[in-house]
């Protein structure tokens, strides 16, 4: 019976190929599109869900103390920890993890060169990381691994890099991070960090080795720390949290009276809370606070909803084709369900034929996308930026019954229309044609005609102003000229007068017309600290910090509003400040405006509580973006690097502005970085090469958004093939349907052009229909999306009539062929009777 079945369905199939090829084709790029979002989302998702206590770890966070006290910050100071180990016993363990900043490491084997790599991934944790974090140990004791002062634990590609074949354990690596340095030995070895982690490291160190941290435990200001805490099973969370809120005004309030000499009602902002709050180490990585994760990737709870809420649509589109083109190719099979009951066959056996030829066509495009899923994924991953594996999901059996319920169910639901409707006809009815009205109901098919293409048209105005935004971004004058300047790393692991040299002869280089020093570079200028205006009358603000020399200035060449640039041969310009106009009103020294009357120049800087040192303002600058392009410009202090009063980031850079005039190819800039490195290397042996360039960072600070474009792009092409193809084979079911109604038509003096018109124009009025509806809808959608930027492309009408131009065109292309077919067929052929 099976076997006959197959029979059946392989005649019909090759007898239609055009539309057994149509359905196959569409379904598979759908079931396609939903594979590849599907690993996708379900990785996002899994982050942090192999940790065996993970229902009873939080990451505690509290507000941007820095900046916006709505937002919420992932970071926190060393004296929260102290905190909540003495007032919250519920609380069962609390760990400290620091973020240390770039090392150098170095190992010294006794018989060879040494080794030494730059590594960004290596911070300090307390002795109890392990009792918290589930992270596979292959060598030593996770017990006692980060107990001793001068430990650190390393993965095993760690291992490999530095010691090949070699036991680690036991082995001294020396890390340098800026001017401290130390030999530590290798304790564990750990398997390599689950990219699911949103803990990303390459080695950790024991943060017993630094006194400077015991040093400062007081501190509720220092937030380089990220803190984590372990719930008693038993434990109230409620209760916890009212204890929480009882912590800042007890513990941060003479914490911030010593480190500022002022009051905690003064700090914090009226209207402003100073917040704890525990957050799941399970949404740790998808909902990460607007400033981040400082121990690794955060990701966008929003893209996951955005990418599942298109992978559904897409596939809920290649379904629809499926089914509406299915069920219009059974119309043409009424003859042969009345043979087929006038030789004896049932309605159940009819019914089963149907059913069982959607189901083969259902296996048949799974199969298909399952291998197209396969030959994309690499592709896709390179894109996303993720290590997903089809294979790996192939042995999972509930990903299998998963696809085995899905095949099975849509070939029932695209089956049992024509199954159920053409098996109850009368074989006369059948034989004579009779039947085709049942499915010549317009209402269904307009309506899902409609909802294709309203879900492409509003992908392609997303994708649109997407891109526009990206384009808008990177084209955005940022107050100073950023193309052309390349950015020196790691200057910190050389001492001052290393830098100067190297500076010196870079400068000597005429490929570059400026070298200039800073500690911090555009667009990643994050350094805020409390300062005030000199005067027992005003209050503390918050202001970024750069250090530069009077070259780095010159490099940037920002608009002076009134002052001059630091100047080496001025002594006391080693403690003269730069403001920006942001920087000075939040001082309040007022905006250019008032500055013939009352110049910002002279006047004097503090730290809050003291009087002593003082810093004198000798210049103002216009505004401009040292950040990225997300946020909104804020107060900038430049000091000069002299200025021995200042804490020292621990980072350092050199910057030059490259001769476009004669660095015009790839293989001179090639042969540039090549001399700079000769340099670096005859000044500091052994010191890793890494440069950028300031331009490409401001683009890569949007590489999520530029990833997300491409990711759209895709399936937005996904979801417009599948409309097109769902409008294709409507268009020549429509054809069919009205092959006589042509024909009489032709006959009474119809033009080719007039049966083109007449064609065209009810598939027309149903694009611009969901023209009409998409709109709106990608309106919101991408206003939405918008306000997260700082600086926001305008969204005008110009995108949307381009969007709805292209979806009538690519309709009009698409049913131009079956048009045409019709407009030119003999209204003989068509007329006659058989």
């Amino acid at each position: 019976m099976l076997k006959n079945m197959f029979k059946v369905a392989w005649r019909n199939a090759i007898a239609n190929k055009q539309f057994t090829i149509l359905n196959i084709l569409g379904l598979s790029i759908g079931i396609t599109a939903c594979l590849l979002i599907s690993l996708y989302v379900q990785e996002e998702l899994s982050y942090d869900n192999f940790h065996k206590d993970a229902d009873q770890v939080y990451r505690i966070n509290q507000p941007l103390i820095w900046g916006d006290w709505d937002a919420e910050f992932a970071s926190t100071a060393p004296g929260v920890a102290v905190a909540l180990r003495e007032d919250i016993p519920e609380f069962t363990e609390v760990l400290r993890i620091h973020d240390s900043g770039e090392n150098l490491v170095t190992y010294e084997p006794k018989n060879g060169d040494p080794v030494s790599f730059k590594e960004a991934r290596v911070y300090s944790a307390e002795a109890n990381f392990f009792k918290l974090f589930s992270f596979p140990v292959l060598e030593g004791n996770p017990e006692t691994a980060l107990v001793e002062p001068l430990s650190i634990i390393i993965t095993k590609s760690m291992a490999t890099k530095y010691f090949g074949e070699e036991d680690a354990m036991g082995k001294i690596l020396e890390v340098r991070q800026g001017e401290n340095s130390g030999s530590f030995k290798v304790t564990a070895v750990l398997d390599d960090i689950p990219s699911n982690s949103h803990i990303q490291f390459d080695m950790m160190t024991s943060m017993s080795t630094y006194r400077h941290i015991e040093a400062r435990q007081w501190t509720w200001v220092w937030t380089t720390f990220v803190t984590y805490v372990k719930v008693a099973p038993s434990a109230d969370l409620s209760k916890i949290n009212e204890k929480l809120q009882a912590i800042p005004p007890k513990w941060a309030a003479p914490a911030v009276e010593r480190a500022f000499g002022e009051s905690y009602a003064e700090f914090v902002p009226d209207g402003k809370k100073w917040t704890l709050t525990m957050q799941p180490i399970r949404k740790a990585y998808l909902y990460s606070p607007i400033t981040g994760n400082r121990i690794g990737p955060s990701g966008n709870i929003a893209y996951v909803k955005i990418f599942g809420a298109v992978g559904i649509l897409v596939l809920m589109l290649s379904c629809i084709n499926f089914m509406n083109l299915s069920t219009a190719r059974s119309a043409g099979r009424a003859k042969e369900v009345g043979v087929r009951k006038v030789l004896g066959s049932g309605r159940k056996s009819i019914a089963n034929q149907f059913i069982f030829e959607s189901v083969i066509f259902a296996l048949a495009a799974t199969t298909i996308a399952l291998i197209l899923c396969e030959l994309f994924i690499n592709s896709f991953n390179t894109i996303a930026n993720k290590t997903l594996s089809l294979q790996a999901e192939l042995s999972n059996p509930l990903f299998l019954g998963g696809i085995l319920v899905f095949i099975l169910g849509l070939g029932l639901i695209a089956g049992s229309y024509p199954a159920f409707y053409l098996s109850s006809f009368k074989p006369i009815q059948a034989l004579k044609g009779k039947v085709s009205n049942g499915f010549r109901g317009k209402g269904i098919r307009n309506t899902l005609v409609v909802f294709q293409f309203t879900i492409s048209v509003a992908l392609i105005i997303t994708t649109f102003f997407v891109q526009k935004q990206l384009t808008y971004t990177a084209n955005y004058n940022v107050g100073f000229e950023k193309e052309n300047i390349l950015q020196v790393h790691n200057l910190e692991l050389m001492d001052p007068s290393s830098i100067v040299a190297l500076q010196n002869r870079l400068q000597q280089n005429s490929a570059f017309t400026q070298v200039g020093y800073s500690d911090l570079v555009a667009p990643n200028i994050y350094n805020e600290d409390k300062y005030k205006a000199e005067g027992p009358e005003n209050n503390p603000t918050t202001l970024n910090r750069l250090i530069v020399d009077e070259d780095y200035i010159d490099l940037l060449n920002p608009k002076f509003i009134v002052g001059r640039n630091f100047d080496d041969n001025m002594a006391s310009d080693k403690y003269a400040i730069i403001l920006n106009v942001s920087g000075a009103k939040a001082l309040g020294f007022g905006g250019p405006e008032t500055y013939d009357i009352d110049s910002p120049l002279g006047k004097h800087l503090t730290f809050p509580g003291s009087e002593s040192p003082k810093f004198e303002v000798i210049g103002v600058v216009e505004d401009f973006n040292y950040n990225s392009l997300r946020m909104s410009i804020s107060p900038l202090m430049i000091a000069h690097k002299g200025n021995g009063e200042l804490y020292n980031i621990g980072t350092s850079y050199l910057s030059a502005r490259v001769d476009p005039t004669q660095v015009n190819s790839g293989e001179k800039m090639s042969k540039l970085l090549d001399e700079v490195k000769t340099e670096l290397a005859s000044i500091k042996p052994g010191l890793p090469f890494e440069y950028s360039f300031m331009d490409q960072d401001f683009e890569n600070s949007f590489r999520t958004e530029q990833r997300m474009t491409s990711v759209l792009n895709i399936f937005t092409v996904m979801a417009l093939s599948i409309a097109c193809i769902g409008l294709f084979g409507l268009a020549a079911f429509t054809s069919e349907q009205r092959t006589k109604e042509l024909g009489v038509r032709k006959v009474l003096g119809a033009s080719v052009k007039d049966i083109v018109l007449l064609f065209s124009s009810e598939f027309t009025k149903l694009v611009i229909i969901a023209i009409l509806i998409a709109t709106p809808l990608a309106y919101y959608a991408v206003k939405t999306w918008l306000s997260d930027f700082a600086y926001q492309t305008p969204i005008t009408a110009t995108v949307f009539i381009i969007a709805g131009g292209s979806a009538l065109l690519i309709a009009w292309g698409t049913i131009s062929f079956q048009s045409l077919k019709s407009a030119y067929r003999n209204p003989v052929e068509a007329l006659r009777d058989e």
